[in-house]
């Protein structure tokens, strides 16, 4: 059937250009404000966790005072370090719990930590409760992690939680200074000073290695 004259022709109907999202442009990425949301949420600083933390470093002066007392007040320096250990456990499950993890958690976590262990055993060593050699080694220790942790900080780098070896040092590090600050010297001389020596070691060799890997990664993209 031939088409009438009077019928108009079919209009062809108009190309509609297709534009290509250039990647790098700012404004073609809407998944952008997204993304910067998230990454506020990583470095967020005030929250329940994080107070926690600063809480346990307000701890360590009325711990210090009771250990320092003449005669030291056993008893109360190790009721000030306990409740110091509860915010610890605190704050770690709260994190998980409601979703508050932050990177300067896992800064501030790790710096309580080691400013409360080492003040409280270089005191004890000064008071020849443990050796002196352990405290040396465990400030160097830290010293180590701290100045890897300021790195990490400062180029924006997601910080890595602790692994096994930093774990088990802890809890080791909760029963020597237990011990430690009831003056348990059997306990300490038998058993805990030896072993958190060797741990403390491991610790040094594994966080070592996984810090140059780090900058080899680092260095390479």
């Amino acid at each position: 059937m031939t088409p009438s004259r009077n019928t108009p022709p079919s209009l062809p109907r108009p190309h509609k250009k297709t534009y290509q999202r250039n990647p790098k442009s700012k404004t073609e990425t809407p998944n952008q404000p997204l993304e910067s949301q998230e990454s506020g949420k990583k470095w967020r600083f005030i929250t329940i966790p994080n107070l926690l933390s600063i809480l346990r470093l307000l701890l360590l002066g009325p711990t210090v005072w009771a250990l320092v007392h003449r005669p030291p007040i056993n008893w109360l320096a190790f009721a000030f370090f306990v409740l110091s250990s509860i915010t610890d456990a605190l704050d770690g499950w709260i994190a998980r719990r409601f979703r508050q993890e932050s990177e300067w958690g896992k800064i501030l976590d790790p710096v309580a930590d080691k400013v409360t262990i080492n003040t409280l055993v270089m005191i004890m060593a000064i008071q020849g409760r443990i050796p002196l050699f352990l405290a040396v080694v465990a400030l160097s220790r830290d010293v180590i992690i701290l100045g890897a942790c300021f790195v990490l900080l400062t180029s924006k780098t997601l910080v890595p939680q602790s692994n096994w070896a930093g774990k088990v040092t802890g809890v080791a590090f909760f029963a020597l200074l237990c011990s430690g600050l009831l003056n348990v010297r059997w306990l300490l001389d038998r058993f805990l000073v030896p072993i958190v020596t060797v741990l403390v070691l491991i610790t040094i060799v594994v966080y070592s290695q996984e810090f140059l890997q780090y900058l080899k990664t680092r260095k390479k993209s």
